[in-house]
C-alpha cells in the first residue's frame, strides 16, 4: 500500500503496566466513590439502619475485579503513599507521553502487538490477576498518553497443541486523528 516500516523505540512504555495499574485504580477509585447507594448505583431495599446500608450497599453491583481495583487506587490515593506511588506513576506518564510525541515526529503510525500471547482458555487466568495484568503490556502505553489505539486481527499462529490461534495487532495513531487511524485500519483490512 505504499508504507514504509520503520522500527522505533519507545523506552519509558516498560513502565506502563506498574504506572497503569497504579493511575487507572486510582481514577477508578476516585470516580466510582459516588456509588453508594443513595444518589448513584444499586441499593438493597432491606436495611436495618444507617450502617447496615452502607454496608450492603457500597460495593453492590461490583465484580471482584472492580472491587481489587477500587481497594488498590484507595491505597495508592491515601495518606502517606500518594507521593510514594501515585505521584510517580504520574511522572512516569509524562515520560511515556514524551516517548510517543518523540516516535510521531519519525513516523505516522505505530504498530504493536495486541499482546505477547494468543488467547487463553476462558477462565484459565482468573485466579491469577498478576498474570492478567502483564498481558496489557503493549495497550498500557497508548492509553496512559490518551492516544487513539484500534486492535484488529493480524493473522494466526500455532499454540502448543498445533491448532492455530488468533493474534491481534495494535495500530497506533497521533493526537486527535481517530478518524484518520480508523481510515488506515479499514484500508489495512480489505
Amino acid at each position: 500500500m505504499g508504507g514504509e516500516i520503520k522500527e522505533i523505540s519507545l523506552p519509558y512504555t516498560k513502565y506502563g503496566i506498574p504506572a497503569y495499574y497504579l493511575i487507572t485504580p486510582s481514577e477508578i477509585s476516585s470516580n466510582l466513590a459516588r456509588f453508594d447507594g443513595v444518589g448513584w448505583g444499586l441499593s438493597h431495599s432491606e436495611v436495618n439502619d444507617l450502617q447496615d446500608f452502607y454496608k450492603k450497599n457500597r460495593g453492590y453491583g461490583f465484580g471482584p475485579e472492580v472491587k481489587r481495583r477500587i481497594m488498590l487506587g484507595t491505597y495508592a490515593l491515601s495518606a502517606g503513599y500518594y507521593d510514594a506511588y501515585y505521584k510517580k506513576a504520574q511522572a512516569v506518564r509524562t515520560l511515556i507521553i514524551d516517548d510517543f510525541k518523540h516516535a510521531f515526529t519519525e513516523v505516522d503510525y505505530i504498530i504493536t502487538p495486541t499482546t505477547p500471547h494468543p488467547a487463553f482458555k476462558i477462565g484459565e487466568q482468573k485466579d491469577d490477576p498478576l498474570t492478567m495484568y502483564l498481558e496489557d503490556i503493549f495497550v498500557t502505553g497508548a492509553s496512559l498518553a490518551g492516544l487513539p489505539a484500534l486492535s484488529m486481527p493480524a493473522g494466526m499462529i500455532k499454540v502448543e497443541n498445533g491448532n492455530k490461534m488468533p493474534i491481534g495487532a495494535q495500530i497506533i495513531g497521533p493526537y486527535l486523528k481517530e478518524a484518520d487511524l480508523l481510515n488506515v485500519c479499514y484500508n489495512i483490512s480489505k
